[in-house]
């Protein structure tokens, strides 16, 4: 056999498709050994019809089977048995021949049985010539991120569903211009919106109409953009136009580069607790008013205990003196009697100085026993245990009985008393209060009478008696006109002037017991007119 050349031309082309076979050797065990070094994906190939053709260490570690466990069986045997029964497996070689790849997620079946969830990409072969000679097929096992992604949908799932849930709380997204972009129950039961018609409108539909003329919305998102967070109470409207109070929070939602993406905004419903706040403050209020008008009302009260002693300490003062006044000549004339009756001269006294002993004796315990009434009727007068004996009184014998009663009086007085009767009138009252009435407004009339004629008129009128005393004295300012009928009222502090400062109230008491009035006119220093009114049918 002849060697060849090795300088020759057909040599030379000999050499070079050697070394090209001893490159594409090489590349290919330098992929091989690339592929079974891969641990992260399951790299083998499958002839046309299914068969497994190589594997590779990723494929094992993976899918569990060994080399010689697995080559030679269908790729099937990754599948479950609801995707052969669907002949799945086929149907994914199919598509990858038409489409030129496949790929897909799912469910595939370890050597153990356990599963996987699993990344897969067919892709069919084909030699030089086009024929078509197996698939490559790549598998990822994607269980772990599947696994993370599960928890993560199923942890949003919980906070949709929780945030969607919740029904005390109006919990709504916005978007950086304000724009509705979720909205959960608890939104629709408090503000009244379903979601399809308020999603994609301005949060300012929930404001007063004043507060977004004021700016308030855009101050919210600024603030809450700027700070953080914006919180609020006030009133908010619902969509069939009533109010509420809520507590508002917003909050800004910032990406990690601090790129504002939103707001949420979670309101809440507060007016039954704003309606008790407003409750509790307004009986607060209530109490410190009615504190302050308590407190006013005792200082009143403590006032008039004031006024009470010190009208007590004039009363007692005045009233040791008014009954002193009285005593005093008594007991001068008791004692007189007394010594000339030791002296057995009491016969040899005159009949006309005994008559004046006895007068001024009479005078004396007379005024005592009235003093003594008046006392009484006071304290009848409060208890209400003032009782009228009713009868059948002339006007004018009462008039003129007083008169000669008290003609000593008068006569002391320095005052002309005169009376003015046109018809006799009798009337239905109690005999004694009324001359009580006649007595008290005489007595008055002469105490302040300052020696000026008195006058006493009694006429019928429209039903009534009308009795009225007219001097001309000292006069009382109007400013005293109801005073003058209290107890212990007095018009003038000097005690010279004799009386409790009882004899008006007294009276004005007995008139309206008997469903009558009394009434003074006066002027100061011009006198006084007292005019009583007492009705002659009977009414008690």
């Amino acid at each position: 056999m002849n060697k060849q050349d090795p300088t020759s031309p057909q040599s030379k082309v000999s050499a070079n498709l050697e070394k090209a076979h001893v490159a594409t050797d090489a590349a290919e065990e330098k992929f091989s050994l690339l592929v079974e070094s891969v641990r992260d994906y399951a790299i083998f190939l499958i002839d046309p019809q299914g068969q497994i053709l190589s594997w590779n260490s990723g494929a094992e570690r993976i899918k569990g089977y060994t080399a010689d466990e697995v080559i030679g069986k269908h790729f099937s045997i990754f599948y479950s048995d609801a995707d052969i029964q669907r002949n799945h497996p086929k149907h994914e070689l199919e598509l990858a021949i038409k489409n030129g790849k496949y790929e897909e997620e799912g469910w595939r079946i370890r050597k153990n049985g356990t599963k996987f969830w699993a990344n897969v990409i067919i892709t069919p072969l084909k030699d030089k010539t086009g024929t078509h000679v197996g698939f490559a097929k790549v598998t990822r096992d994607l269980s772990e991120k599947r696994e993370s992604e599960e928890r993560l949908r199923k942890s949003e799932e919980r906070l949709r569903k929780m945030f969607e849930g919740i029904k005390d709380y109006a919990m709504i997204m916005l978007d950086p211009e304000g724009l509705v972009t979720s909205w959960n129950e608890g939104a629709r039961r408090i503000k009244g919106y379903e979601a399809n018609e308020i999603i994609g409108q301005s949060f300012k539909k929930f404001y007063p109409p004043q507060d977004i003329q004021m700016g308030k919305c855009e101050y919210e998102l600024v603030e809450a953009a700027e700070t953080g967070r914006f919180e609020d109470e006030g009133w908010r409207i619902r969509k069939d136009g009533t109010k509420f109070w809520a507590s508002v929070l917003i909050t800004a939602i910032k990406d990690e580069n601090n790129n504002l993406l939103g707001y949420s905004k979670v309101t809440r419903d507060i007016t039954d607790r704003k309606r008790s706040e407003d409750l509790l403050k307004m009986a607060y209020t209530n109490l410190e008013k009615r504190v302050e008008e308590r407190t006013g009302e005792l200082m009143k009260i403590n006032d008039q205990l004031q006024e009470a002693v010190r009208t007590r300490d004039e009363f007692l003062s005045i009233a040791s003196h008014e009954l002193r006044t009285p005593l005093t000549p008594l007991k001068l004339q008791v004692q007189s009697f007394i010594s000339n009756i030791r002296k057995k001269t009491i016969k040899e006294m005159p009949d006309e100085r005994l008559q004046r002993m006895g007068d001024t004796c009479d005078r004396a315990l007379t005024r005592l026993i009235t003093l003594i009434d008046n006392l009484l009727d006071v304290s009848r007068i409060n208890s209400g245990k003032l009782n009228l004996s009713m009868e059948d009184v002339n006007l004018q014998e009462i008039a003129e009985e007083i008169l000669e009663r008290y003609k000593y009086d008068i006569q002391s007085s320095g005052s002309l008393v005169t009376i003015d009767i046109k018809q006799p009138i009798i009337g239905y009252f109690d005999r004694l209060r009324i001359e009580q009435v006649f007595t008290n407004l005489l007595t008055n009339a002469l105490k302040y009478g300052n020696k000026k004629p008195v006058s006493i008129e009694i006429s019928k009128e429209r039903g009534f008696a009308k009795i009225i005393f007219r001097d001309a004295g000292m006069g009382i300012s109007v400013t005293d006109f109801d005073r003058i009928f209290e107890r212990f009222e007095r018009l003038t502090d000097n005690t010279n002037v004799a009386g409790l400062g009882l004899g008006l109230f007294i009276t004005k008491q007995i008139v309206e017991a008997h469903g009558g009035t009394i009434e003074v006119s006066s002027k100061e220093s011009e006198g006084a007119v007292f005019t009583v009114l007492l009705p002659l049918e009977k009414t008690i």
